[in-house]
Order: C-alpha cells, then sequence, then structure tokens
C-alpha cells in the first residue's frame, strides 16, 4: 500500500494528538478526582451516579429534618414539663388551702401564689419556638394559642388557635408530628364528672354525696349514653323495707339490688346515698354530659373561690374537688403528650440513624464509580506520558524521511 507524504504528517499529528488528549484526561483526573470526565466516558456508571447523587441529597435533608423535628419535639417537651412541675405546686397549695385550720387571710395568701401559677402556666402555654411560632396554636401558629379576656362573663381563657399538627418528612415513607395543639393538650381536658338528683316520688327526704370519683368515673363511661339522653337516667325504687333497686329509666334494665334501711346512706357506684322514705318511693338521678375546661380557667376559677369570703364550707369543698379532679386530669393530658413526644423522638432517632447509614452506602457506592483510583492513575499518566513521548520522537523520523536521502 503506497502512503503518500501528507497521510504520514496526518497519522503522525494525529497519534500526537491523541496521546495529548489522553494525557489531558488523565491529569485531569488526578487533579478533580474525578474518574468519571463526561457521561460518554460510562454512560451506566454516569446513570448510577446520577441516581445516587440525588438519594443522598434527599437523605441530607430528612436528616437536617430529623434535627429540626428533635430540636423541636425537645423545646415543647421542656415547656410541658414545666407547666406540670407549676401545676404540682398549685396542687399541693389546693390540698393545703382544704386544711380545716387554714384561715381567710392564708387562704388568700394562697389564692395569690395560685394566680401566679395561673399567669405562669397561660405564659407557658403561648410560647414560641425559635421561628417565633406559638406552639400550641396548631396551624395558625402566628397567633397566641390563648387568649385572655377579663370582662368576659364564661370563659376568660380562650383557645385561639386550631387542632392542626404540622408534620415532617423523615424518610421516604414516614412522617413525624411536630408539633402538639393546645387544643389537645390544654383544652380537651375533662372537668370532674357529678351527678345530679332529678326528683322524687313520695320520699321524705333525699341526698346524694360523691365518695369515690374514681369508681363514679368508671360507671359514667360505662353507662353514658351520648346519644340517648333517656338513657342517662336512672331510678332508685324502694323495693322493699331492707332493699332498694337501681333502674336504667330509658332501657328499664335492672341494674343492682342493695341492702337499704331508711334514713342510713347506702353507697352504689362512689356515690353516697340517704333517703328516707318507705316501700314504693322512688328518687331519679343523671349523668351529666362529660364537660371540658382548660387547666388556665380550672385554676383561674378556684382562685375566685378562694378570694370570696362569702363561699360557704359546702361550696368551697365542691370548688376544691372539682379543681383537684380537674388539675389532675390536666396533668395526665400533659403527661399523655410528653409520652407521645418521646415516642416520636426515638422513632426520629431510630430513622436518623438508619438514614445516617444509608448515605453511608450510598456515598460508598458513588465513590466506587465515580472517583479516581490515584495509584492506578498515576501508572495511567507515566504510561501516557512515555506514549507522548514516543509519538513525539517518532513523528520527526517519518516525516524526515525522504527518497532524495537515498540517492
Amino acid at each position: 500500500m503506497r502512503i503518500s507524504t501528507g497521510q504520514l504528517y496526518d497519522r503522525s499529528i494525529q497519534s500526537v494528538l491523541d496521546n495529548q488528549g489522553d494525557l489531558s484526561d488523565i491529569q485531569r483526573q488526578l487533579s478533580s478526582g474525578k474518574k468519571l470526565l463526561r457521561p460518554s466516558d460510562d454512560p451506566v456508571g454516569s446513570a448510577q451516579v446520577i441516581r445516587l447523587t440525588e438519594e443522598i441529597d434527599l437523605l441530607t435533608q430528612f436528616n437536617k429534618n430529623s434535627n429540626l423535628l428533635t430540636n423541636s419535639l425537645e423545646q415543647e417537651e421542656t415547656v410541658l414539663s414545666n407547666i406540670n412541675n407549676a401545676l404540682d405546686r398549685a396542687r399541693v397549695l389546693m390540698v393545703q388551702s382544704g386544711n380545716g385550720i387554714v384561715s381567710a387571710e392564708d387562704r388568700n395568701a394562697i389564692a395569690i401564689e395560685i394566680g401566679q401559677i395561673r399567669d405562669q402556666a397561660f405564659d407557658l402555654m403561648n410560647s414560641r419556638n425559635s421561628n417565633g411560632e406559638y406552639i400550641f396554636s396548631g396551624f395558625q401558629s402566628a397567633l397566641p394559642a390563648f387568649s385572655y379576656d377579663a370582662s368576659a362573663t364564661g370563659n376568660k381563657y380562650v383557645f385561639e388557635g386550631d387542632g392542626g399538627q404540622n408534620n415532617i418528612q423523615v424518610s421516604d415513607t414516614v412522617s413525624l408530628q411536630m408539633n402538639n395543639s393546645g387544643q389537645d393538650v390544654f383544652e380537651n381536658v375533662f372537668a370532674r364528672l357529678t351527678p345530679s338528683i332529678t326528683g322524687s316520688v313520695g320520699a321524705t327526704s333525699a341526698s346524694l354525696e360523691m365518695q369515690s370519683q374514681s369508681a363514679f368515673d368508671k360507671f359514667h363511661e360505662t353507662n353514658y349514653d351520648s346519644v340517648t339522653a333517656a338513657n342517662n337516667e336512672f331510678q332508685v325504687s324502694i323495693v322493699s323495707p331492707t332493699q332498694v333497686q337501681v333502674t336504667n329509666v330509658g332501657t328499664g334494665a335492672v341494674l343492682d339490688t342493695l341492702d337499704y334501711s331508711s334514713g342510713n346512706a347506702f353507697f352504689y357506684q362512689g356515690l353516697e346515698f340517704d333517703i328516707t322514705g318507705t316501700t314504693g318511693d322512688t328518687v331519679n338521678f343523671q349523668l351529666d354530659p362529660p364537660q371540658k375546661k382548660s387547666i388556665a380557667e380550672t385554676l383561674n376559677d378556684f382562685v375566685l373561690v378562694l378570694e370570696n369570703k362569702n363561699t360557704t364550707d359546702s361550696d368551697f369543698d365542691d370548688a376544691l374537688a372539682d379543681a383537684l379532679v380537674g388539675l389532675d386530669n390536666a396533668k395526665t393530658s400533659i403527661g399523655n403528650a410528653i409520652s407521645e413526644i418521646g415516642g416520636r423522638r426515638n422513632t426520629a432517632q431510630t430513622i436518623l440513624g438508619s438514614n445516617l447509614d444509608l448515605e453511608i452506602s450510598n456515598k460508598a457506592a458513588r465513590s466506587n464509580i465515580e472517583e479516581v483510583d490515584y495509584a492506578e492513575a498515576v501508572s495511567e499518566l507515566s504510561r501516557q506520558e512515555t506514549a507522548l513521548q514516543a509519538a513525539q520522537a517518532t513523528f520527526t523520523r517519518v516525516t524526515g524521511t525522504s527518497l532524495f536521502d537515498y540517492i
């Protein structure tokens, strides 16, 4: 095959240029630390690198979300713990106020301290996070969770937020609640359940008093009918000089038969009945609908009772019982919220650990595909330098060959 002088020059120049290009690529790999300089170097590997990078970026965002969630939950837990501690002190003062030897001046002093605890709890219920958002306002985080209206005739402490729960994504499939609404924690707290006598037939006298709140609460929970009001009325009938029978008026079902002696008290489901009557007499009592009262309102109502010097002993005892039950129910609600926070924190930490492991695994896989092996690259650089030098050395010899050299 005949090769022209032009072809010799073209091939020699192309050989030098190819070696220079390969050497340049090796130099770029060493300087950048990346083995894949362009998608064409490894189309399949480049696609894998893109997918792995997207996954790593997503995991990084999930980890940031987990840290934000943990910080938010820790702050809320601190606020709830402070409120719980304040309520512990309020309960001690309430029990102290019920002591028979406490004077009116002592009760006034107790009212002042419980009033300060009320204000402290109200302030904590309107706590903000690091972004200036109200923690317990639900979706209405720009507005205070609770407001106070001293001129209101009913509740003076009003919930202004909503029941919204802000969630944050911490993995592909899991999102966790960042906050508890004040409606759930502070507002939806059950007040003390109490029965009331609705009427009697034939009985000379009839009264009932609460003796065991827990026993009555269980009875109320089991028997209260929120749909049919008639089923919430019960009748105590004197069926003989020694027995009474308790019947559900709405359903007609006989619940119990108890020992009875006219004029002597008997107990039923935490209630003490004192009925004076004869066979055939009846006394009706009903279960009232459950009521809810915020903890701030419970504290405020008891402060007003303590400050009222005209409160009778009977009224004070009822107010104290209402306050203690409301306080205990509030502490239960706060305790449940703290437990939920702990559960979410544990879940977030578990998922964070899993995400970190996945992130390390994905980074290692991406590194194996795209990052340069320096030992191999340095060896390749030496080889390419030798090849380039050889191409340059042969260029002058090949292009310098002429038939005239042999004449």
